[in-house]
């Protein structure tokens, strides 16, 4: 009979150790998991920031080759910019592009369509 304790008691405390081990094992293996997600959502981040960067530089850009253009450009009192209807309509669609994107604002669209169309 002592041998079926000692040998229940051995039992135990082997499945009380291996139970301990999965535990520790477990929450080890969580800190490791959370680790990896913070390094990747830092990552993430950095690269949102990195687009933002880009899509500003592309928008000084913009702003800075229209601002030259406006410079260039004769200003003329009234009157059409010559050139053929079609000329007139790819123009006044480059600004329409240049409103949505947010480098020219509804009133400066509307002045120079009026312009290129001599209203």
């Amino acid at each position: 009979m002592r041998r079926r304790r000692s040998l229940l008691g051995t039992m135990a405390t082997t499945a009380v150790v291996v139970g301990t081990a999965k535990a520790v094992g477990g929450a080890m293996d969580g800190a490791a998991d959370q680790k990896a997600a913070a390094q990747q959502q830092a990552a993430a981040q950095q690269q949102q920031v990195a687009d933002l960067q880009t899509q500003q530089a592309e928008l000084a850009a913009q702003q800075q080759a229209l601002a030259e253009q406006a410079a260039a450009a004769p200003q003329a009192a009234a009157g059409p910019i010559p050139g053929s209807l079609d000329e007139q309509l790819a123009q006044i669609q480059q600004l329409a592009a240049l409103k949505d994107q947010g480098v020219l604002t509804e009133e400066e669209f509307q002045a120079k369509k009026k312009q290129i169309l001599g209203i």
